[in-house]
């Protein structure tokens, strides 16, 4: 908001005349001349306080508005990623559930390995045996 004694206007960077390099906004005009300007093109401090106000009206609206925007795709974005974490539990779990299921028949095959093992070595040993008995 512009007001009487701001001096926002037609602001020129000076250097003070010490040798420090911070620099100073000054206005050329000072705020009546500034002030009987606006006047004379037709505005008076009311209207361009209302205008001010207007705009700042606009502007929080505007600000609100982006904030339920913002707000409503974080929760779009907060539910999609529960539905992520349950599907990542689910394939997770079915997971697991095949790893289990693939150690079991590996340790159900090796039995069944090791049994035609001791299986092969009996046969052997009897035909060896019945052989023997033949070849007297």
């Amino acid at each position: 908001m512009a007001s009487p004694h701001s001096g926002r206007f037609a602001v020129t960077p000076t250097t003070p005349n010490n040798s420090s390099r911070v620099l100073s906004l000054k206005s050329p005009l000072t705020d009546e001349t500034i002030w009987k300007r606006l006047r004379e093109a037709g505005f008076d401090e009311e209207s361009i306080k209302r205008r001010d106000k207007g705009s700042l009206i606009a502007h929080i609206a505007k600000l609100e508005a982006e904030i339920y925007n913002l707000q409503n795709q974080m929760g779009i974005l907060i539910i999609e990623k529960k539905e992520w974490v349950a599907s990542y539990e689910q394939m997770k779990s079915t997971a697991e559930s095949a790893e289990m299921t693939l150690k079991s028949n590996q340790a159900a095959h090796l039995s069944a390995l090791a049994e035609a093992k001791k299986r092969e070595e009996k046969l052997k040993s009897s035909r060896n045996r019945e052989r023997m008995c033949f070849q007297y």
